[in-house]
């Protein structure tokens, strides 16, 4: 194993109308998947600074941070791939959602058509959670 060390990522939730705020992205696996916008938290920086800023980098929003939702550590070893992430509920303060070159798109998906796209499991485990407990 020897100097690796897990990442400390963060994800915003975003909930407008009902519906969550989700990015698609190239993964590891080089596939394209749906996911809760976020990243790594750099060197020095607090969950919350970073969630703020990842998902400004990602989507142009400037958001709220409400509250911790879960955590969750995610290792895929095929891909060497170990990770810590912490979800976070956030509001939206603008509505102007414009994408870098690395995200695909950025859609709002309500729970039923979740089942019809490709999620990550960490995004799947979220989302489940928070529409059960919104429910």
């Amino acid at each position: 194993m020897g100097d690796r060390l897990p990442k400390v990522v963060v994800s915003g939730l975003v909930e407008k109308d009902g519906k969550v705020l989700l990015v698609k992205e190239i993964l590891e696996s080089k596939l394209p998947y749906w996911i809760v916008p976020g990243g790594k938290v750099e060197f020095g920086e607090s969950l919350v600074d970073a969630v703020k800023r990842e998902l400004k980098e990602e989507t142009n929003l400037d958001v709220e941070v409400l509250r911790l939702l879960d955590f969750k550590e995610h290792i895929v070893m095929k891909y060497d791939y170990h990770t810590v992430v912490f979800f976070f509920l956030v509001k939206p303060l603008n509505e102007s959602i414009k994408l870098p070159g690395e995200i695909l798109d950025a859609k709002f998906f309500a729970k039923d058509e979740l089942k019809s796209i490709d999620l990550v499991d960490s995004a799947k485990w979220i989302l489940d959670k928070f529409f059960t407990k919104s429910a």
